[in-house]
């Protein structure tokens, strides 16, 4: 069977669009721009994650799967290819004026919770969490840390070479300590997801957010990855990544936690903690 351009044959693309094949062969002909193609292709690649789940999965869970598949999109773009496809999840109801909201980003954003008090004094009460990109000699690799607010000890973090969710899902996943009450951490995709929303809730962990394009409310975190940056990242940028990793463990697990004074205790983090101890 004459096949275009690729691995499925003219006849798939035809059944697919609902065209002739006469019809498909001539607009494949035509010169289209590079976001029809690219819409073009994740239209083929909805339909196929919506066929393979028999329509239970709706855009945003398309999208996430499509992510995590390496294909890049995002819930508002595949929610309006769908809606041109014409495919409905089971259960999807059209919204009616006012009486429903819109759904998409909107479902997974959660509120700030923390308000930037950022002076509380209940150890693993509140946790914030961010990520930063890390320069080396060799590529670009990417910090994932997730901080105490009480006694600013790093209690847990991963590095990576890729953004995917497992940066922020694996080191609470490893982690076999007391989990906080509160996680706080921006809108990204990764603290978004389906499977970060299903590990809080595992853990019981409320998850609070800050307003879009506000980093002061995060601000903790983003001092402490300034400080790492300014003090051992940059000054090592002509590292190569698996020497980065070595000096990262080591400032992360040591340095900051046990020699480290910190300005605003003007003690270490640790020796901090054991005096947040001795009171309570």
């Amino acid at each position: 069977m004459k096949t275009h351009k690729g691995k499925y044959p003219i006849l798939h693309y035809a059944k697919l669009f609902k065209v002739s094949r006469v019809g498909y062969y001539e607009y494949s002909k035509r010169k289209l721009s590079a976001t029809k193609l690219k819409h073009e292709y994740l239209t083929i690649e909805i339909q196929r994650v919506f066929n393979q789940h028999k329509g239970n999965y709706g855009s945003p869970r398309i999208a996430q799967q499509l992510y995590d598949e390496g294909i890049e999109t995002n819930k508002r773009v595949v929610a309006e290819l769908m809606q041109k496809a014409g495919l409905k999840a089971k259960g999807y109801r059209k919204s009616r004026g006012n009486q429903t909201k819109k759904k998409g980003l909107a479902e997974y954003v959660r509120e700030n919770l923390v308000k930037r008090e950022f002076d509380s004094k209940a150890i693993d009460a509140i946790w914030v969490t961010d990520i930063t990109y890390v320069p080396c000699s060799d590529g670009r690799l990417y910090l994932s840390t997730y901080i105490d607010l009480a006694t600013r000890i790093p209690r847990c973090y991963k590095i990576s070479s890729s953004m995917k969710k497992e940066l922020v899902l694996e080191p609470l996943k490893r982690y076999d300590g007391r989990y906080p009450t509160i996680i706080h951490s921006d809108r990204g995709s990764q603290y978004t997801s389906y499977a970060y929303a299903e590990l809080l809730e595992e853990k019981s962990i409320l998850h609070s957010m800050s307003q879009p394009g506000t980093p002061v409310d995060n601000a903790v975190i983003e001092s402490f990855h300034n400080s790492i940056k300014r003090e051992l990242i940059n000054p090592n940028r002509h590292k190569t990544k698996v020497e980065m990793q070595v000096l990262i463990d080591h400032y992360l697990q040591k340095y900051y936690i046990y020699d480290r004074i910190h300005t605003k205790f003007m003690k270490t983090p640790y020796k901090y903690q054991e005096s947040l101890l001795a009171v309570t």
